[in-house]
C-alpha cells in the first residue's frame, strides 16, 4: 500500500513544521491530490489513521482537496479540463494536448490547531 509512504511522509512534513513552531498537537491536516498522483484518497485517509498514531497528529482530520486533471491545449491556447476518460486531449478542439497544467499535484497545504 504506497498510501501508507505517502501518508507517512507527509506526517514527517507535519511533525517537523509543529515542532518549529512549538505545536503540541495538530486537529487537521489539508493536502492537495491530483487526479494523476496515483493516490487512492480513501487509503490515504486511513493510512493517515495508521501513521498519526502516537504523534502531534494522532487522532487529526485528513481533509483532501481532490485536483482535477488540467492540460494546455496548444491550438486552443487555453487551460482545458480533459473529459474523462478521453485521455490528453482538449474537450474543445479535439486535439491531443500533452501538457499537463494541474493533475500530478501531492501537496501539504496548511494544518489546523487549537487555538
Amino acid at each position: 500500500m504506497h498510501e501508507l509512504s505517502v501518508a507517512l511522509s507527509l506526517l514527517e512534513g507535519v511533525d517537523e513544521e509543529a515542532a518549529r513552531a512549538g505545536i503540541e498537537r495538530v486537529r487537521a491536516v489539508h493536502v492537495r491530490v491530483g487526479a494523476l498522483s496515483g493516490i487512492a484518497c480513501d487509503a490515504l485517509r486511513f493510512s493517515w489513521e495508521l501513521a498519526s498514531s502516537d504523534t502531534v497528529a494522532e487522532g487529526s482530520e485528513l481533509r483532501i482537496e481532490q485536483v482535477p486533471l488540467v492540460v494546455h491545449c496548444e491550438r486552443c491556447r487555453s487551460d482545458q479540463e480533459p473529459v474523462p476518460g478521453t485521455g490528453l486531449v482538449c474537450p474543445r478542439c479535439h486535439e491531443a494536448a500533452p501538457t499537463i497544467v494541474h493533475g500530478r499535484e501531492l501537496h501539504l497545504v496548511a494544518m489546523e490547531v487549537p487555538a
